[in-house]
């Protein structure tokens, strides 16, 4: 088969099977005893190792084989969960994490896995000489009981043969299971198969060492039977045996189970019920490239909207008014259905941190409780993809700067165990992701002497700074209090990092810090990013869109209730001063006529806490865009976020007025 045809769905569900075993490791950690959570984890390596041996990737399904060698005995009792048999199974996840990475690259065969194939072998080598693992090397023997004797010698004439089959898998064979039913398969094409031992249930479970007997009832020979079984891969050896009935003894108790015997011409009261089928499912899986397809022509048909309403508009034809809005009825849901298929809960990107904060809080000496709510918010699946890293860099912070050691923590009265809280709702077309923490919080004496030393602002800047302003300071390129570099942080990277992902995805990115109580790190992201809702304005000749997710409110400011401050015009608003900024200055509009009316329009922009007011001409009307990148050509312009294209086909830019603000 052509492997690349399989590879995007192996990959996809390879990737939930390790972040399961991951989430399920953490579960038996807090648990031991639990022998759900333990069959979860087994079923999860015994899928992930099946997939990758047949896709033909030996390295990743020769650590899940390793694996379950030490999963079977701590499932058969014969391992108890101690802390070093959970870290070396995360050990092992880490490295099939690395191979899943290395596989689209080609890299999988260069990873080396020498080192922990040796230790998880050590556990179940040692192990295996137990007098604990006698059943598995107990010898097999398949035996009836009376009944099914009974039931055999009926069915048994001069032609038909009862035959006892045994079949040995290669110690190297990675799919027994598989193999099994391969065989089984085979078999039953020659006759009747009555009996398996170990039980067909066990074969499938994989919970067999190398051998299993297949009592056969057939009218061939017994050499066919055993010809087709050695064509079978990972086959090395059969042994086929004509039976006398009446020589078997008697079953022993706990040996096998039926795997299908029952009479052609009536149904026996031992005959498994028949199959019921399942209900559908009610899930697809859809390329990531498709739904960007489906959303640029949902995107089209959104211009194009817009084009039919200002020709009906022109037109006053009502037969054409009433087909239009038919028309726009229906575009809504259609986006609003196509954008819903692209929503992807943000639990995908949490999942990831109970484990992060396991590693480091452990390596840190630390103590913390992480509480995650809100994980089925959900978010485009483009943003989604962005978001993991800039939460990651959030989270080492918080574990490195903010929250205290135990001891530390007693010291000022604290319980000893940390509390990291990550949060997500939505709120109108954004979603806020909070991340808070118990800690010492930010101290702002610190951070503005670190922003001094370094140069990053004057003493007269810092003079006229809030509060709030100068913990925000922490977002600034190469800026850092760490007196000194570890592993986790103190590079002078990350936050500003964060807010530059952030701003990119269209949210913003402010902290707020109480010193001795902790910190909060609040992240407003867009739902989507394909299709927008905006405010249209117009300044001079030309049109522009703001999205609505920085517009707190529009009002109207008459000439005379506009003072200077500063060299800085400003009004009252709400008994708050709120500075005005003409955007025609900004955007350099020579044409623009606002200086001309006595009324003027504002749209208040609101980031963080910071209000300002921006002055237009014209207040058009609220509509849904498409953003158009700019392109390489023109590169990423401070304050413009991307372009539209209107109904007439004119540009509009789309405004970023957060740095303004």
């Amino acid at each position: 088969m052509e492997i690349s045809d399989y590879l995007r769905v192996f990959m996809d569900e390879c990737q939930e099977h390790l972040q399961s075993l991951n989430s399920a490791l953490l579960e038996l950690e807090g648990d031991p005893g639990n022998m759900e959570i333990l069959n979860s984890i087994f079923r999860s390596a015994h899928t992930v190792k099946g997939a990758s041996a047949t896709m033909g990737f030996n390295k990743m399904a020769s650590v899940t084989h390793a694996m379950e060698d030490i999963l079977g005995l701590l499932r058969r009792g014969d391992l108890e969960v101690t802390p070093e048999i959970i870290n070396l199974l995360f050990d092992s996840v880490d490295l099939l994490e690395v191979l899943a990475r290395g596989i689209p690259e080609g890299r999988e065969a260069d990873i080396e896995i020498t080192g922990i194939i040796q230790r998880l072998k050590e556990y179940s080598a040692s192990e295996e000489k137990t007098p604990s693992a006698r059943d598995r090397r107990r010898k097999l023997d398949l035996r009836y009981t009376k009944e099914e004797k009974e039931q055999i010698k009926e069915r048994l004439t001069d032609a038909k043969k009862l035959y006892h089959i045994h079949v040995f898998l290669k110690e190297e064979c990675l799919l027994k299971g598989a193999r099994a039913f391969m065989i089984l398969r085979e078999v039953e094409n020659m006759g009747e198969i009555v009996k398996t031992i170990p039980s067909t249930k066990e074969l499938e479970d994989e919970q067999f060492k190398f051998d299993f007997i297949i009592g056969l009832l057939s009218e061939e020979p017994v050499e066919k039977a055993v010809a087709a079984i050695e064509k079978v891969l990972d086959v090395e050896n059969v042994k086929g045996t004509a039976m006398s009935i009446d020589e078997i003894p008697d079953e022993r108790r706990g040996y096998g189970d039926t795997y299908r015997f029952a009479s052609q011409d009536k149904k026996d009261a031992d005959e498994p019920a028949p199959a019921q089928l399942g209900p559908a499912s009610l899930t697809v899986r859809v390329d990531i490239r498709k739904l960007d397809e489906l959303m640029n022509l949902v995107a089209e048909l959104v211009i194009n909207r817009g084009r039919l309403e200002q020709i009906s508009s022109e037109l006053q034809h009502q037969e054409l008014e009433e087909s239009v809005e038919t028309l726009n009825r229906l575009l809504l849901r259609l986006q609003d259905d196509v954008l819903q298929t692209r929503m992807v809960a943000v639990e995908h990107v949490f999942s990831r941190f109970p484990r992060l904060v396991r590693d480091l809080t452990r390596r840190a000496g630390k103590q913390v409780d992480l509480v995650i709510t809100g994980a089925d918010t959900e978010l485009d699946r483009t943003v989604i993809d962005e978001i993991g890293d800039p939460l990651v860099h959030i989270i080492r912070n918080s574990l490195d700067h903010g929250i205290e050691s135990p001891e530390e923590r007693k010291a000022v009265g604290k319980p000893e165990t940390g509390r990291l809280e990550i949060n997500a709702y939505q709120t109108g077309n954004q979603v806020l992701i909070t991340v808070s923490d118990d800690g010492k919080g930010i101290d702002r004496d610190k951070v503005a002497r670190a922003a001094l030393n370094k140069g990053f602002i004057t003493e007269e800047r810092l003079a006229e700074m809030n509060e709030d302003e100068i913990v925000n300071l922490i977002f600034t390129p190469g800026f850092s209090t760490s007196e000194k570099v570890t592993d986790v942080s103190g590079r002078g990277v990350g936050m500003d990092v964060v807010r530059e992902r952030i701003t990119a995805l269209g949210g913003t990115a402010r902290v707020t810090s109480k010193r001795g109580e902790g910190t909060t790190v609040i992240i407003q992201l867009p739902l989507t990013l394909a299709i927008i809702q905006t405010l249209m304005i117009q300044v001079g000749s030309e049109i522009y869109a703001i999205p609505t997710g920085l517009v707190e409110q529009t009002i109207s400011v008459n000439r005379n209730e506009i003072h200077r401050l500063h060299q800085q015009e400003v009004t009252t608003w709400r008994g708050e001063v709120l500075p005005l900024v003409r955007l025609q200055d900004i955007l350099e509009v020579k044409d623009a006529k606002n200086f001309e009316y006595s009324e003027l329009d504002v749209v208040i922009i609101r980031n963080g806490e910071r209000r300002l007011g921006c002055v237009v001409d014209t207040l058009l009307r609220p509509q849904d865009v498409v953003i158009k990148s700019l392109g390489s050509y023109l590169g990423n312009i401070p304050g413009i976020a991307g372009a539209t294209i209107l109904g007439d086909g004119r540009v509009a830019l789309i405004l970023d007025l957060r740095d303004v603000a």
